[in-house]
């Protein structure tokens, strides 16, 4: 069976809803992309149009704009293992910034209403 390389609006939901940590089923309700769309979006069988990303990229918390510059950072990260004389020192600064988005995006969760169990 060949793969077929997915399309980047179809990239695009599914990196939102993982951003989200929601399943299809709830993403799609707080998004309001049906959840069968958003099944054939993730899996590349339908692709997006600008406000259906719009929409699944707010649902997530995040931008469009944002979303391509994370897939933009993941294909760069790809790429980079392939280069010669890319090592460890250039890993720290792309680190960082990806760091910082996602302890960003921790800090906007709610707090527990209760304790843990302990």
């Amino acid at each position: 069976m060949l793969k077929r390389r997915m399309r980047r609006g179809s990239q695009l939901a599914g990196l939102f809803r993982i951003l989200a940590g929601d399943s299809q089923r709830e993403f799609a309700r707080k998004s309001g992309v049906h959840a069968t769309l958003l099944a054939q979006y993730e899996r590349g069988h339908a692709e997006p149009g600008a406000a259906h990303l719009a929409r699944l990229a707010e649902a997530a918390g995040y931008t469009v704009a944002a979303g391509e510059r994370i897939l933009d950072y993941a294909a760069i990260e790809r790429q980079s293992r392939k280069r010669a004389g890319a090592g460890i020192e250039d890993l720290g600064p792309r680190l960082s910034l990806l760091l910082s988005h996602v302890y960003r995006r921790l800090l906007r969760l709610p707090l527990p209403e209760d304790d843990p169990p302990k």
